[in-house]
């Protein structure tokens, strides 16, 4: 498979703008490196390059709602522990999951976060039968911020 038409699966599967696709192309090849190949010998890339046998445990859906943790001397005690935000791939330099927040158009590298891989933030409205639009899902509208 091409890597821009997993790239293209990837935003379209989660509604990600097209300002996303450096990040989408970025992870398609983070994921197809950990992929294993028949012209390897069923090894991923990333095996034969390291010698190791790798733990894809980590792997996450692009674009899915993801809630990095706010550490305590970064917050008051009334503020919240978490941060919604949007998972956009893996960081390189560092371990940890790329999280960006579209309130503050900040982008974050964490490892503790946690995912909801059902959910995304821009999730495709619907019209209901009494014809008011509404999100695909109707939790992540409880929470959907602006």
């Amino acid at each position: 498979m091409h890597i821009t038409e997993i790239a293209r699966a990837m935003l379209n599967e989660k509604n990600l703008p097209n300002y996303f696709w450096v990040e989408a192309v970025a992870t398609a090849v983070y994921i197809m490196n950990r992929t294993p190949t028949s012209t390897i010998h069923g090894m991923t890339p990333e095996e034969k390059f390291t010698g190791k046998k790798l733990d894809v445990s980590h792997l996450r859906v692009l674009g899915c709602i993801a809630y990095v943790h706010v550490p305590d001397e970064k917050r008051s005690k009334l503020d919240l522990k978490t941060k919604k935000c949007i998972f956009i791939g893996y960081s390189l330099e560092q371990k940890g999951y790329r999280c960006f927040n579209p309130s503050t158009q900040k982008l974050q590298v964490s490892k503790d976060v946690v995912f909801d891989e059902m959910v995304s933030w821009y999730s495709p409205l619907k019209v209901a039968k009494d014809g008011e639009a509404r999100n695909g899902d109707v939790s992540s509208n409880v929470e959907q911020e602006s």
